[in-house]
């Protein structure tokens, strides 16, 4: 028996499907959209909407509605993902920089592979590098921590963060990497 058991003949259900996904994004983007993820545990959207959104209602009845929405709307449990603490940003930094200096080397040696007794300087300059920018994150930070998250994929905020700010740690660790 085929798929289309049970149709009609001359039935275009895929271009059905199609009219209804569409008609389901354009309801979502919208207005009932933002009120059906608030539902679901999701205010921000909806709040923001209110608050910096096309106003219909008065601004005083706006800001009171997210307010309202604000307050009696159900939360998301937990942390939100990603929060950035003093520790995390510290953290983030500080693989950036092993993988800055882990690159230098390998262009230096020509090898793909860093040797662990490199990785581990590296690692351990780059924590006291960047406890000097970030004091109070001080004797929080892990060599584990860092050598665990350095071979990941670099962020690019978190690269232009260290590009902009801990240009002298930059180069402090591409000086350590080309010994």
């Amino acid at each position: 028996m085929s798929g289309t058991a049970g149709r009609k003949p001359g039935f275009d259900y895929a271009a059905y499907t199609e009219r209804r996904k569409e008609a389901m994004e354009r309801r979502m983007a919208g207005f009932v959209g933002l009120v059906i993820k608030a539902k679901r545990g999701d205010p921000e959207p909806l709040i923001a909407y209110f608050q910096d959104g096309p106003r219909q209602l008065s601004e005083e009845d706006c800001s009171l509605l997210a307010g309202f929405l604000e307050d009696s709307l159900p939360r998301k449990n937990g942390r939100p993902r990603g929060s950035i603490t003093y520790k995390n940003l510290a953290i983030a930094c500080a693989c950036c920089l092993v993988r800055i200096g882990k690159g230098v080397w390998r262009r230096e040696h020509g090898s793909q592979r860093v040797p662990k007794a490199v990785t581990n300087s590296l690692i351990k300059r780059a924590i006291e590098l960047v406890e000097l920018e970030f004091p109070k994150a001080g004797g929080q930070i892990s060599a584990d921590a860092v050598g665990d998250k350095s071979n990941l994929k670099d962020e690019s905020k978190t690269g232009a963060f260290v590009s902009e700010h801990l240009d002298d740690a930059r180069r402090k660790i591409i000086e350590l990497a080309r010994k």
